[in-house]
């Protein structure tokens, strides 16, 4: 049913394009050369952080990305972001957001927005760019590799705007709500392989890279017929600090799939909590933080994994050159000594942190060259399960070249 929708959104989409007068198309290409110590990275079926290990280094693809908007009114515009990755998804160019965003022009201080279609809920502040990149690292955050793994809204998103700022006031203020379908497996990824630190996003038809946990697994799907929703808030204090706070609730039926091997439903809910500040203009400084739990199991209600995970990022912009450093620390732990005794007692989780520092330059219009270097120490318990040490260290290394039209 969730392919249905995005088809039929896309099907739309071209429709609107053919008529509508204003578009606008980009395009992003992202080669890179990597070098990782990584045993076997979770995007290929290990329970390693990073997006490569050591039999995948080398010359790489980041990706491909193809980015469209129309404007079918003076206040309606549809978005379609498509991306190719160089590992093999089950489709080489896929839609990771599709979505029509209606923004009446306000008469006042208040401004209502709607957003129909798949797109990402407001939780990330540092992924900001087109087609939901960061400008300050490769490499996303634990926090938003997790977002850009598991949770895209596919429904609709209402936002209220009080335009303080525009009205000779010192704070703009936004709440929004959402409810959504299809994604009741979120979770999935988080329970079997913990966090990871690394830039690849899912896509709406695709799955988690190579290796998801079950091969049939597809992350936005519609399991129990019952709808997710968020509730978030934003305040900006003239432009300079900007925080968000996020609840999030998929409301998964987890008796709707007791029964089955495959496909089940994840309840996952969790609190975001954000604060970026940028106190001049050349400094940035974002703080994050998410807690929440993910169950399972309907026969066994203790069956929970809680998780939690926080970042800290300074980034420094002087002329053409970007210099960023980044701290994670990140954590997952199941809950259920029921469900551990069917695999000898382990209970499955990990801890961690993580360095990241990165240093991007500008070379002209369309060109930039990006080097970042990631250290990961982590403990993941679900290493025991392929004979590995439940402890390691990782460190990766990337030089990026991209091109951006």
């Amino acid at each position: 049913m969730g392919r249905l929708l995005v088809a039929i959104c896309t099907g739309a989409a071209l429709l609107l394009a053919r008529a509508a007068p204003a578009y606008e198309f980009d395009l992003s290409v992202d080669l890179r050369a990597v070098s990782s110590d990584a045993t076997l990275s979770r995007l290929n079926g290990g329970f390693d952080k990073l997006r490569y290990d050591g039999d995948h280094d080398g010359l790489r693809l980041g990706y491909v990305r193809l980015g469209y908007r129309v404007d079918v009114t003076q206040t309606l515009r549809v978005t379609a972001e498509g991306v190719a990755y160089g590992d093999h998804d089950v489709n080489p160019l896929d839609l990771t957001e599709l979505f029509a965003d209606w923004r009446p022009i306000p008469s006042s201080a208040w401004r209502s927005r709607i957003k129909v279609g798949a797109f990402y809920p407001e939780i990330s502040l540092e992924n900001r760019m087109r087609g939901w990149r960061s400008p300050y690292t490769l490499s996303s955050s634990a926090i938003n590799t997790w977002v850009g793994e598991e949770l895209r809204t596919i429904g609709a998103e209402y936002s209220l705007d009080w335009l303080g700022r525009s009205n000779g006031h010192a704070l703009d203020v936004t709440f929004n709500a959402a409810l959504y379908g299809w994604n009741d497996p979120a979770g999935t990824v988080l329970a079997s392989y913990g966090w990871g630190l690394h830039d690849r996003q899912s896509t709406l038809f695709g799955r988690f890279a190579n290796h998801s946990p079950s091969p049939r697994t597809v992350f936005y799907d519609e399991i129990d017929q019952r709808a997710g929703y968020y509730a978030g808030l934003t305040a900006n204090y003239r432009g300079l600090v900007e925080a968000r706070v996020l609840h999030y609730d998929n409301r998964a039926n987890l008796a709707a799939t007791a029964d089955k091997i495959q496909d089940d439903a994840w309840l996952t809910y969790f609190d975001s909590l954000g604060l970026r500040a940028t106190p001049n203009a050349g400094w940035t400084l974002i703080a994050q933080w998410l807690h929440g739990r993910t169950y399972i199991d309907v026969y066994l209600p203790n069956n929970a994994w809680s998780y939690d995970a926080e970042f800290l990022l300074a980034s420094w912009k002087r002329g053409t050159t970007r210099y960023s450093a980044r701290y994670d620390r990140f954590m997952t732990q199941q809950t259920s000594s029921n469900f551990a005794q069917y695999i000898g007692g382990l209970y499955l989780g990990d801890r961690g942190h993580a360095w990241t520092f990165s240093c991007n330059r500008q070379i002209n219009d369309h060109w930039n060259v990006a080097l970042e270097g990631i250290s990961v120490s982590s403990y993941v318990a679900q290493r025991a399960l392929i004979g590995a040490p439940d402890q390691a260290s990782e460190r990766q290394w990337q030089l990026a070249v991209r091109y951006d039209r």
